[in-house]
Order: structure tokens, then sequence, then C-alpha cells
């Protein structure tokens, strides 16, 4: 079986080319999975909605894909109807029964194509949320599940300085979250017939074993595409060393949390920080920049193209991740590829892809202001010691080689043959 070309069906709900997180997780998977396996790929947006596919029709026109065939499903009139509220920004949670009727509709068109051709396996790749768990899990096929995530809830004191409603948002996250990983059915159902499982952060490991007495194997949903390059000439000279962070400007990537520890740092005369990405709260992050002396080390960017954005890593000395809750954010694999070191707290995702050689982890504390000290001591270390970011830069090097493609590549082809033995020798003790 693994010398042959295996038929795949994958679950990919979210899928582009161009985009990061969910849709970079299933892009990537696709293009690099195809080499040696012939996919089908079921999929629902690659824009911003339910049957928005505009962008994935053009591109796979325009560059057609060898080996993958990609089946756009779209939203029946309920899914629509149901996604109305949501679409409008009006009612955003109804999206999650629209996305269930359109798991619906999928198995549906899994089940058309089981008529007439056989598949080897079934993958769900994404999104990577378990709330979802759909139904190609009753095909009766070898099925893997993930890498899953979204069991982890927000730590309360990264909580303390958001803006009221992203507070409650949370708050009732967390809440929704903790009832749905204990008591969802149709979750409890998926696992038992998943045959392997795929955690995303080791946090969501243990989750699924404590909880649904569940083995998993953790690994990141994303790695690093391309090459891994350092710009060593950031470090000659250096009078300013800069800092990278990038994503929506809302509650949970907490971008304020880095700006309240840039108060503290006592030489932040020798800091520049760039601010890619734009939202919500740009406004209220900017006011308090200026309100605290610290507009004049910051640009901020915007939005920009995700081929600009990752382009300003190659001057950057440190990444920052601030965020309340994550699992793997596509951020850490672009720092990686640009051998740029990355600051983060130690929870989620960063907690098992980070080390001593190639970042800092810094503690949640039960103190809000003492995680925020925090960063503010660690940034200040590293500017008096300003060769570490070279050791760090040279750490990431080496660290990368673990998260590039070619090594996850090895890894789903083995694991494939794996599940599908495990599904037989299962289905045969069951004659």
């Amino acid at each position: 079986m693994d010398k042959q070309r295996r038929k795949i069906l994958v679950m990919a709900y979210a899928i582009s080319p161009y985009r990061g997180s969910e849709y970079a997780v299933a892009w990537n998977y696709v293009t690099h999975m195809s080499k040696e396996n012939n996919l089908t790929v079921l999929y629902g947006t690659s824009d911003d909605h339910i049957g928005e596919t505009d962008t994935m029709n053009k591109y796979i026109e325009e560059h057609p894909i060898g080996n993958v065939r990609f089946i756009s499903v779209k939203p029946s009139t309920l899914a629509n109807l149901l996604n109305w509220p949501n679409r409008h920004n009006l009612l955003v949670y109804t999206f999650y029964y629209a996305y269930q009727a359109w798991h619906k509709q999928a198995y549906g068109v899994a089940k058309e194509l089981l008529k007439h051709e056989k598949f080897d396996l079934v993958h769900y790749v994404g999104m990577i949320g378990y709330r979802e768990p759909g139904y190609l899990w009753k095909l009766g096929l070898p099925y893997v599940w993930g890498p899953v995530g979204g069991a982890n809830n927000a730590p309360r004191q990264l909580m303390k300085h958001m803006p009221l409603m992203g507070c409650i948002k949370l708050a009732f996250r967390s809440v929704a979250n903790t009832i749905q990983f204990y008591t969802k059915r149709r979750l409890k159902k998926a696992l038992k017939a998943t045959d392997v499982l795929l955690t995303a952060t080791s946090e969501n490991q243990h989750k699924f074993k404590g909880v649904h007495h569940k083995d998993s194997i953790c690994i990141p949903e994303n790695c690093i595409t391309g090459k891994i390059l350092l710009d060593e000439s950031k470090f000659d000279n250096s009078s300013k060393y800069n800092i990278i962070i990038i994503g929506r400007l809302d509650a949970n990537k907490s971008v304020g949390t880095l700006l309240e520890a840039l108060t503290l740092v006592t030489k932040r005369d020798m800091l520049h920080v760039d601010i890619v990405g734009d939202g919500p709260l740009r406004d209220s992050l900017q006011k308090f920049a200026c309100e605290h002396g610290l507009d004049g080390l910051i640009t901020w960017h915007g939005q920009l193209p995700r081929a600009e954005a990752v382009k300003v890593f190659n001057s950057a000395h440190l990444h920052v991740i601030t965020s309340v809750s994550e699992g793997n954010p596509t951020t850490i694999w672009e720092a990686m590829s640009y051998g740029v070191p990355t600051m983060s707290f130690d929870h989620c995702g960063m907690h098992d892809t980070i080390c001593d050689r190639c970042g800092i982890r810094v503690p949640i504390e039960k103190q809000y202001e003492d995680c925020v000290a925090g960063i503010a001591r660690n940034i200040d270390e590293l500017l008096e010691h300003p060769e570490r970011f070279r050791q760090l830069a040279h750490g990431v090097l080496e660290c990368a080689k673990r998260y590039t493609w070619d090594e996850r590549e090895k890894f789903w082809n083995e694991l494939y043959v794996k599940a599908i033995e495990k599904h037989n020798s299962a289905f045969r003790l069951r004659l």
C-alpha cells in the first residue's frame, strides 16, 4: 500500500493560496500531499463566507494542480439563511449552525462519490476546531482527523485590560467551550470512529486524553513553506532592534499587552516596533501609544498583502505574540523561515514550538501586571545583551529543520499506512 498512490478524500472547508491561518493549513497540505497521493478535496470557501469560492475557482482555472480534484460544495438555502446574521455581523455565532448544515451537504456529496469510486482514506484537515466533527467519519473508511484544536480556554488574567465586549465574548466562549467539549454527543461518536487523531497542541492532547480517553499525536497544524533564510547584515553595527507583531488588532491578539510592556522597558530608545495588521482596536491602540510616548517607536503598517507582510520579517530581530488564545499561529512559521526568534506567553501552540534555543517563553503569572512585567523584563535583558539576538536567530535555523514540509510529507505518508492498517485490523476483529 505504501508504494502506491493512495486515493484520499480530504475535508478542507476553508482553503486558499493567498490567505493564512486555516486557509493556509489546507492549501499547504493539498499542494504537498498531492505529490504522492491522489486527492479529492471537498471545500466550502476560499474567501470570507460559506459558498464564496471565486478566488479558488479562478486560481484553479489558471494554475491547475496535478493529482488534485477540487469539489466546491455550495451551501443550501438553509445554510445561507443560518449564516445571514453572521454575514451581516449581527450574530456571528449563527455561523456554526450554517457550518453544520454545510457539513451535512458535504457528507451527501461524499456518499455519492463512494457509489462510483473507492478511496483508501478520509482525512479531515480543517477547519481545525473540534466543535464541528462533520459526518465523514460515518463513511466506514480509514479515518484521520486533525490536527484538532480549540479545547483550551483563555487564561483569565490575560483578559484583565481587554475591552469589555472582548472580555464578554471570551468569557462566553470559555463557558460554552467547556460544556461542548464535555457533552457534545457527535464529538464522542466521531472520536470513536477516528482511527488516528492528531492534536495541534499538547494542551489539547491532554484534554482529549483526560476527558474522552482518546490517544492522539501532537503535531502543529501547519509548518514552514519555502526556504529558511537569515539576513545576517541586520546584526552588523545595529543601534536599533526591530520587533514585529503581526495579526488582527482585536481583543484576542491583545497587542495592547505589548504596548503596556513597552512603557516599562528602560532601553526602549533602542527599539523599533513594526505592527502589521488592522482591526477594531487600531484607533484605541494608537491613542494609547501616543499618550504614553510610544508612537515614535512604532510603524503602523495596517493590513498588508501576505507576501509583503512576511517581508517585514527580514529585518526583524524579534517576533512577539501576545495572544490570549491561539493554536499555532501562522506567524510562527513565517518568523522561523526568516530566522527570527519568537517571544510569547508560555501557552497554546507556542509552548510546544518555542524553546530556549529559538525564542523566549514568558510565564503566565497569577496577576496580569506580572505578565506584562515579564515581557518588559525579557526585552530589557535582550537589549542589555544584544548578542543574544544573533544567538537566538541561529537557534531558529536549527529548530526550523523539524518544521519543514519535507518532514511533514514523510510524517503524513507513514501515518496513512498505519491508519489504514489499524482500521483494517479493527474491522477484522469485528468480523
